[in-house]
């Protein structure tokens, strides 16, 4: 299993470099820890998905 874990460290490790070239590291954090994720407590509103 830790050879599995090591695997899966390095190819995190290599898409987090890759993800440095185009982001910034602001935009990467966002994406690792987004601060407006889950469900709403008192949503006021609607929306309705039109097209194909």
């Amino acid at each position: 299993m830790e050879d599995a874990d090591t695997i899966v460290e390095t190819m995190l490790g290599m898409v987090y470099e890759e993800a440095k070239k185009l982001y910034s590291e602001k935009v990467i954090d966002y994406g690792v820890n987004p601060i407006n994720y889950g469900i709403m407590t008192k949503p006021d509103g609607y929306a309705k998905i039109t097209g194909t």
